[in-house]
């Protein structure tokens, strides 16, 4: 059965912000182990800057990390934060409109991140752009 293109569009989008959001991570674990290095991921980071369909690197980059020996590869890295799905974000309550909330600069993934005390807010891997603050 083939992915509906909305489908295989969410999971690309998903990807490059498990990709963005673990950056370093994966580096590091490729190249502590990955007869290719970080190739894999440095293919993921230019499609993504030039705009070219990242879907095919992605699963490249997945596989890379199985088969370094991390049987979830690039799913191994997400900790709920871009699976969970539900009308309402986890941890916002509705009584409380406006919560901020740092997003995507391009909004070409689906990367979020709250603020934690004084924490620097993080730079998108594919710009170098910082995430963009909105507002539930």
């Amino acid at each position: 059965m083939a992915v509906a293109p909305d489908d295989a569009a969410e999971r690309a989008a998903e990807g490059l912000a498990v990709v963005c959001a673990y950056v370093e991570e994966i580096r590091a674990d490729l190249r502590g182990g990955s007869r290719d290095g970080d190739a894999p991921l440095e293919r993921v980071l230019t499609a993504a800057r030039t705009g070219e369909d990242i879907t095919g690197p992605l699963d490249a980059l997945h596989r890379a990390l199985q088969s370094h020996g991390d049987p979830l590869g690039l799913h191994g890295y997400e900790g709920g934060t871009t699976t969970v799905r539900s009308v309402q974000a986890i941890g916002i309550s509705a009584n409380v409109p406006g919560e901020t909330v740092y997003l995507c600069p391009d909004g070409r993934c689906v990367r979020y991140w709250w603020r934690t005390g004084d924490a620097p807010v993080p730079r998108c891997a594919i710009t170098g752009d910082g995430l963009r603050r909105d507002r539930l």
